[in-house]
């Protein structure tokens, strides 16, 4: 194959060939300034990846490059370069974040220097799994010296992913040693276990341009699912979706795009301005941003001094930088080498989930301060020295990578019922990902289905929530001992109440609860209702005094009884006595109420009804003022009457006539 082709241009959008033959994972240089990155990677590829004028101008590498690596057998794989000076490691960073594989580049004529130590912590911290050592510019020195860089190496590697791994010594000018730097790598990779291309698709985008002809297109490497051609990507935090109408890895065009390929986007309906590194690619739904990051950080040994609360970070993750604060909620500063739980206070909002590893710099001067693993993205804000929390948090740390497990402890210390759609951002997984784990644990009864495949609760929260259910409406039978029924507003008004006092957290899904609750035999519903199963009024004298005045009243009334305030009034009843004991005149059946002002005893109100019925005969239809004939009343009484009908739908309004419709 040609090695001409440079990175200065775009992906071509053209032609069309399988994806079979990928390796899907990247490997990423890592390196001192001038100890030849980019020379060997055009060496091993023939690819120039720096694309900048400015890069060429200046002989460094400034911004990320992408090259194919086309291996022994025949396969290939993406290499990403890094920049190496230190004014440039947020871009380093950028671009390890993708990396499943490092190819530490050292020079034999300077050995190991700042940035070589500083891009191995940085590699460390990230958990980039395997990885081997180049020693470059072999030509020229003597070997002694490839020898000395060798010892340097093996102090330096030690507890890292390259402890013990190859180190292979090259000359990108003369080609010596390349060949089995090439074999070294395909064996590695071979053995490399590859990117999930299971859950939801999520790529961090590394550069965005517009190709004239095609639109917007970005690209990146995908850190889990796959995409196909005519999908729909969402990005956030910006918020905006487009079709995906091209796809290409590796200069190829695919049809579909995997997790672990270097990838170019091509996106219709999108336009260039606003997306932006740092930004992400995924699957519509799922994810969500997030100002407040809860995580595990481990602070440098060699830190230069301790890391305070509120001390202001610069955060990345994916390929993202952003300004915060680190919030110590076990500590009031973390020493050199101590490892703590944290939450990080965003000026902007990141796209992260559970697992995802991240890096701390300070802001100024600019160095790294440590890195670590996102617990979780939910914005709730930890109380400092909060013993239940950070037990919480450490029961997060202990089963990241156990999603059953994970999910399992999100209900255990979650304070209210939470929906599937809460479930895939809190995980970052598909809808179908988080049923089917949900499924065992609600097998397991260590959750309950409120709503099937949309709401859960946890076991143990399910339980103190139907108890205090089942508190609230006993306390409002004892306080309205007219009532059988509780209206729902006034039930979510007292539960909230009461989790406030035992500090349960808040109510969500209520209706889905209070459904469960019925299911399990905890209370009955009706409509807008609640009342407990078996429970009887049990009526005090003052009680029953007043419903038997009431209905003497409404009885005397007859056909036009007084209105329900002169009712009250009479009794000697407040407002609300007076509502409870005609609702339970109503449900006993001994009345009838008639919105907005009237209520009839239930023998009037009977009367009434049989009059009307057969004032109307086979199909008649009838005015108001001929049922106000019939039945004997003035307009007052009437018209609401006749509404009342209605909405009872034992009558139907045809413009100004009524027709019978009940059997």
């Amino acid at each position: 194959m040609s090695r001409a082709r440079t990175e200065s241009s775009p992906p071509r959008f053209v032609g069309s060939e399988p994806d079979a033959g990928i390796f899907n994972v990247v490997v990423g240089t890592a390196g001192h300034i001038d100890h030849g990155k980019s020379l060997l990677v055009r060496a091993l590829t023939g690819v120039d990846t720096d694309r900048l004028k400015e890069e060429r101008e200046r002989g460094i590498t400034i911004d990320l490059g992408f090259a194919p690596l086309e291996l022994p057998g025949g396969r290939r794989a993406g290499v990403i370069d890094v920049p190496g000076h230190e004014r440039f490691i947020k871009n380093m960073v950028a671009g390890s974040t993708s990396m499943d594989f490092v190819l530490l580049v050292v020079a034999a004529d300077d050995g190991v220097m700042a940035q070589t130590r500083e891009h191995l912590q940085i590699i460390r911290l990230l958990g980039v799994p395997d990885g081997l050592v180049a020693v470059t510019k072999i030509d020229l020195v003597e070997p002694d010296f490839v020898e000395l860089v060798r010892g340097e190496l093996a102090e330096l590697t030690r507890g890292s992913c390259l402890e013990g791994k190859p180190v292979v010594p090259v000359s990108a000018k003369t080609g010596a040693g390349l060949e089995r730097l090439r074999t070294e790598l395909e064996t590695a990779l071979g053995k490399l276990r590859r990117r999930d291309g299971g859950g939801p698709f999520r790529m961090p985008i590394q550069r965005v341009f517009a190709k004239e002809g095609f639109g917007a297109v970005i690209t990146g490497v995908p850190l889990s699912g796959t995409v196909a051609l005519g999908e729909t990507l969402e990005i956030l935090p910006l918020g905006v979706s487009g079709r995906v109408k091209g796809l290409h890895a590796y200069n190829r065009r695919i049809e579909r795009a995997h997790a672990g390929h270097s990838t170019a986007v091509n996106l219709a309906g999108v336009e260039r301005g606003g997306m932006e590194r740092g930004m992400v690619a995924v699957t519509p739904g799922v994810f969500r941003a997030t100002k407040r990051v809860t995580a595990w950080i481990e602070h440098l040994p060699d830190a230069p001094f301790p890391l305070k609360h509120r001390a202001p970070v610069r955060f990345h993750a994916g390929t993202a930088e952003l300004m915060g604060k680190v919030l110590l909620p076990a500590h009031d500063q973390l020493l050199p080498g101590e490892r703590a739980f944290v939450q990080v206070l965003l000026e902007e909002p990141a796209v992260v989930c559970p697992g995802d590893r991240f890096i701390l710099r300070h802001q100024s001067p600019m160095r790294t301060i440590g890195g670590g693993k996102v617990l979780s993205n939910a914005t709730r804000k930890l109380k400092r020295f909060d013993a239940e929390a950070l037990s919480d948090l450490e029961a997060r740390r202990s089963c990241l990578g156990e999603p059953i497990e994970f999910l399992a402890h999100v209900f255990d210390c979650a304070a209210s019922a939470l929906g599937l759609d809460e479930l895939c951002a809190e995980l970052g997984a598909l809808p179908e990902q988080s049923r089917a784990w949900l499924a065992r644990l609600v097998a397991d009864s260590r959750v309950v289905e409120l709503k099937p495949g949309e709401v859960y609760i946890g076991l143990a929260l399910h339980a103190k929530l139907a108890r205090a259910i089942g508190e609230c409406l006993a306390e409002f039978f004892r306080e309205h001992p007219a009532m059988v029924w509780m209206e729902k507003p006034a039930l979510k008004q007292a539960l909230e109440r009461s989790v406030r006092r035992q500090r349960l957290g808040g109510v969500a899904h209520i209706d889905e609860l209070l459904a469960s609750c019925e299911r399990a035999g905890l209370l009955r519903l009706r409509g807008n209702e609640v009342a407990l199963p078996g429970y009887e009024r049990k009526l005090d004298a003052r009680w029953a005094g007043y419903a038997r005045k009431l209905e003497e009243a409404l009885r005397e009334g007859g056909r036009m009884p007084p209105l329900r305030e002169e009712l009250a009034a009479r009794l000697g009843l407040s407002s609300r006595d007076f509502r409870e004991v005609l609702r339970y005149l109503c449900e006993t059946g001994k009345a009838v109420e008639v919105p907005p002002e009237f209520a009839y005893h239930a023998h009037a109100y009977a009367e009434m009804l049989a009059v009307t019925k057969a004032l109307f005969g086979a199909g008649a239809e009838r005015t108001v003022s001929e049922i106000r004939q019939a039945l004997d009343l003035n307009r007052k009484y009437v018209v609401p009457l006749v509404e009342h009908f209605d909405a009872r739908g034992l009558t139907r309004r045809e413009g100004n006539k009524r027709r019978w419709v009940a059997g």
